[in-house]
């Protein structure tokens, strides 16, 4: 398959919809031709956000809300390509849509997409529904970028990818002598910068904590992360995937209450960061000698500076592989939906923990 392709993807943090354009050429890498990210509108993100809230969605709301933000993504994949002149070459379209619902234990993982009036508003195929095949096949659906690390990785030494959205995961890649790489596992870690958003959000009223500054200034408090660490999810292994929903304002609040003692806003700040960098540092063993970051957590100094701190080594920003770190996941989904448009079966077993190896992603024709 040779021409360019383009993925989209909003993740579990809803600030921005990122598109990515590859090249894709027969027997060789493929490479970021063009990246473009547009904040999504403050009323379609609270409208996208409500959806989450048990027992509040009617049928009828989540197909408007469901429209309007497929139209906006068609507009700005119309937007991206009218500026770059490549829309007559695109091969394909990738779509990963917004993660409402993700539970994979009762078989199902929705993402508000609706990839027919996307192809109709682009004159694009495009390609979504990445994750449920994988869930009807026993497997969590996530996570599915490790596949795409693995493409991109350094296979000088075995290394691991780390990409913190609203949630993290891990990439855990084997180099072998041959410079073979294999990829080992990927899997959810926890909670990414979703928990610091909220608390920030709560106190200062602010979307995010800009590099980590007022986590910084807070010191973290042992009793409480080891109250946040007794949760059934960070003592379970892998295959294992969970929902942003999952660590939300009422578990910190959980979490605060069984403390029973005051402490500062920075102080709760800096220890979720303290939770963030010891769950994903303490997925990745010794002989991982390179840890590579991606997502919007790249850019939480703070955050870096601990995972550094816990790991006993460099983090290392994809940038350095040639792949700015909030291209990776848009990327991917461009790739993904190459393979899946050629009948590709995706080595997801020792991933997500699906019965077998398969097929996933659906096709809506231009």
């Amino acid at each position: 398959m040779n021409g360019l392709v383009i993925g989209v993807m909003t993740g579990t943090s809803l600030d921005a919809i990122d598109i990515a354009l590859l090249q894709i050429k027969k027997n060789l890498p493929f490479k970021l031709v063009d990246f473009y990210s547009k904040k999504i509108p403050q009323k379609l993100k609270d409208e996208i956000k409500s959806l989450t809230i048990p027992n509040i969605t009617n049928i009828q709301t989540l197909a408007k809300i469901t429209n309007k933000f497929s139209r906006e993504i068609a507009n700005n994949i119309n937007i991206f390509l009218k500026k770059n002149g490549h829309k007559s070459r695109i091969i394909v379209c990738g779509v990963h849509g917004q993660t409402i619902a993700h539970n994979p234990q009762h078989g199902f993982s929705l993402q508000i997409c609706n990839p027919h009036l996307i192809a109709e508003l682009t004159e694009l195929r495009v390609v979504f529904d990445f994750r449920n095949r994988d869930i009807v096949r026993g497997g969590q659906g996530a996570p599915l970028t490790p596949l795409f690390h693995k493409e991109i990785s350094d296979t000088s030494e075995s290394c691991a990818f780390v990409n913190v959205g609203g949630l993290a995961n891990v990439t855990l890649i084997s180099n072998f002598s041959n410079k073979i790489t294999e990829v080992d596992s990927g899997f959810d870690t926890g909670p990414g910068n979703c928990l610091s958003d909220l608390w920030i959000t709560e106190v200062l009223k602010k979307p995010f904590d800009e590099r980590g500054g007022w986590a910084k200034s807070g010191i973290p408090n042992k009793k409480l992360l080891k109250i946040m660490l007794r949760d059934p999810f960070f003592k379970k292994n892998p295959p294992k995937s969970i929902s942003k929903e999952y660590f939300d304002l009422n578990w910190l609040t959980k979490q605060l209450k069984l403390l029973k003692i005051e402490l500062s806003d920075q102080d709760i700040q800096a220890t979720v960061v303290e939770l963030v960098s010891i769950t994903i540092t303490d997925a990745i063993p010794k002989r991982y000698t390179k840890i590579y970051v991606c997502g919007g957590g790249e850019k939480n100094d703070y955050l870096i500076d601990r995972m550094m701190v816990h790991a006993g080594r460099k983090i290392i920003s994809t940038a350095c592989l040639g792949w700015p770190p909030e291209s990776i996941e848009a990327a991917c989904f461009a790739w993904l939906a190459t393979k899946t448009l050629a009948g590709d079966d995706f080595p997801l077993k020792g991933i997500t923990g699906s019965r077998a190896n398969g097929k996933i992603g659906s096709i809506t024709l231009a």
